[in-house]
């Protein structure tokens, strides 16, 4: 019986990670960010991350997306003159409850906790600091 129960919540698990999939495919808009306070062992809160562009993602079907900021190789930074770009396309994954996109330039995996999905809005929770919210532009 136990077994049962296991497959049928496999099951149920993959079916979910595949609709998340299908209702993600698309072009999302940032709309806000609100950041959650952390307070110090002293009781002050600490400070906000710093502003950044966050104009949205592009979801495709193969896993893979593009954010619609320019990933840079880091390396290059050091000339004033030439930035090597890696462009736009990334690649991702939904693990469970959670977004993982790939940053390029850091080489590292970017994870934010879904908190809402649905057909025409996104909620996002990176690292319990910031809660970002996004629209999904529909084709008409």
């Amino acid at each position: 019986m136990k077994n049962y129960i296991k497959i049928i919540l496999l099951v149920f698990t993959f079916s979910c990670q595949k609709e998340n999939k299908k209702v993600l495919e698309g072009k999302w808009i940032f709309v806000s960010n609100y950041n959650i306070p952390h307070y110090t062992l002293d009781g002050f809160e600490e400070p906000p991350l710093p502003p950044k562009n966050d104009l949205g993602f592009n979801f495709f079907s193969k896993d893979s997306c593009e954010a619609n900021s320019i990933f840079y190789n880091l390396k290059s930074l050091d000339v004033d003159y030439y930035r090597e770009s890696f462009g736009r396309k990334t690649v991702f994954k939904i693990d469970k409850d959670s977004l993982k996109i790939f940053d390029r330039s850091l080489n590292k995996w970017t994870c934010y906790k879904i908190m809402s999905l649905d057909e025409s809005n996104l909620v996002l929770n990176y690292n319990d600091i910031q809660l970002k919210n996004y629209v999904k532009i529909l084709k008409n």
